[in-house]
């Protein structure tokens, strides 16, 4: 969305995502740690650890959505 910044810190995404920052910061860490293999897309810039907006929406969306699609009105 126009205005939003692009990447996100850990205890902004947390509250996003429905964790707890620590666990927040546990996945962020295993992705760095595994190379992207595992864990909440990460990047380290210096000392910090930001989370990508695109992947906090992608996760919201995907959460938001499952057990939906068999339902009926």
């Amino acid at each position: 969305m126009k205005g939003e910044r692009a990447f996100l810190r850990v205890r902004e995404a947390a509250p996003m995502l429905g964790i707890s920052v620590s666990a927040a910061y546990g996945l962020a860490n295993a992705w760095l740690d595994t190379g992207g293999q595992t864990g909440l897309p990460a990047v380290r810039l210096g000392r910090s650890i930001l989370i990508p907006r695109a992947a906090v929406d992608r996760l919201a969306a995907v959460g938001s959505a499952v057990g939906t699609e068999n339902r009926t009105a």
